[in-house]
């Protein structure tokens, strides 16, 4: 009787052994399907938002999504689905919007909410740019998708040891910096995604009231599934009304330390700049750090993005000459303001005088 209790004992260990097992390799493999075409989804959805978003603030379109990916869990995270944050931002102090509350690293800690993913995304850029903790992100390569992934780690953004690596692999998994180059390329799934009969990924087609190319895969396909074969994809017309973006092919728009500028022409206004550049009026009066009620001349050097912390290679001081303002030796080298002032250890507000050398670099 005892040897028989042993070997039932054996037995049952034996078998939970074996449905443990089996229940990890199942959720293992269920997960890997859905998780890409989420992804796949994702990238048709706010591609286009964060190739603008470069455009406007110079941020790496691949870190945008990246990031938003990894925050948002493909848009599917609480903060995403119920507050539109899908940058996992706080509040701080100083906002003023709405407020989701979600246990992170403390229960119940407050965090930004929006009406709409796009407000998210814009915010998203603006935090960035506003911080002075992420200044120094802003001079590296608009290539460099390594250097913005370990840089957002080194300055606080997250405090996952793993964010850069993450970040990272998201971008060389789903080839995301081809959106770096500012044109819209259809986000395409990785091979195990959405595959035909003959083991080649499912046809790509183009959706032109969408403004950016969508990829054909079924977000319900699960672990093994296999899809028909695709039918012939006829070519579809570009869209009528792509999206706005600063584009230098347009002969008008000119660079300046890697910062976008027009020279204003007749009869131009702020407000008609920001609208044919897709801005706003008042971002046009920050990145060119001009008064309240300023008003727009011929000739005037106005800039579109936000300007650099540093003035490019080759150039470190400026001496000042008769005439010169800290603004127009900031407009001069495409250099922030505040970013002038506190190289050269000036309050803000004071002039410099003629002589005066004035670090920009």
């Amino acid at each position: 009787m005892s040897n028989l209790s042993r070997y039932a004992f054996l037995l049952l260990l034996m078998i939970l052994s074996s449905c443990s097992a089996s229940r990890k390799a199942a959720r293992t493999t269920v997960a890997s399907g859905p998780a890409s075409s989420y992804a796949v989804d994702y990238l048709n959805r706010y591609s286009a938002l964060a190739v603008s978003e470069m455009k406007r603030t110079g941020i790496p379109a691949s870190i945008t999504l990246a990031q938003g990916m990894v925050e948002s869990n493909y848009g599917r995270s609480t903060l995403a689905r119920k507050g539109n944050n899908h940058f996992g931002i706080k509040c701080h102090s100083d906002w003023k919007g709405g407020r989701i509350y979600h246990d992170d690293n403390r229960r119940g800690e407050c965090f930004r909410a929006y009406r709409s993913a796009e407000e998210s995304y814009r915010d998203h850029s603006d935090f960035l740019v506003n911080g002075s903790r992420y200044r120094d992100l802003f001079s590296l390569p608009s290539d460099d998708y390594k250097g913005w992934a370990h840089g957002l780690k080194r300055s606080g953004y997250a405090t996952d040891p793993k964010y850069p690596s993450k970040l990272i692999a998201k971008i060389e998994e789903y080839d995301l910096h081809r959106f770096d180059t500012g044109v819209g390329v259809a986000a395409q799934p990785p091979p195990q995604v959405s595959l035909s009969q003959s083991g080649q990924p499912a046809a790509v087609a183009v959706n032109p009231e969408a403004r950016q190319a969508t990829v054909t895969s079924d977000s319900s396909l699960k672990a093994g599934a296999v899809t028909r074969p695709p039918a012939e994809v006829k070519p579809v017309p570009e869209a009528e009304e792509p999206i706005k973006v600063i584009s230098l092919s347009t002969g008008r728009v000119k660079e300046n330390n890697r910062v976008e500028y027009i020279i204003v022409e007749a009869g131009e206004t702020f407000e008609s700049i920001a609208e044919e550049f897709n801005l706003l009026a008042w971002e046009i009066n920050r990145y060119n750090d001009l008064a309240p009620g300023a008003s727009a001349s011929p000739g005037q050097l106005i800039y579109l993005q936000p300007k650099r912390n540093r003035a490019e290679g080759g150039y470190s001081i400026h001496v000042a000459q008769a005439g010169d303002t800290m603004r127009s030796i900031s407009q001069k080298y495409a250099v922030r303001l505040v970013s002038l002032y506190k190289m050269n250890l000036m309050d803000e507000g004071t002039e410099c005088v003629p002589g005066q050398k004035v670090r920009v670099r």
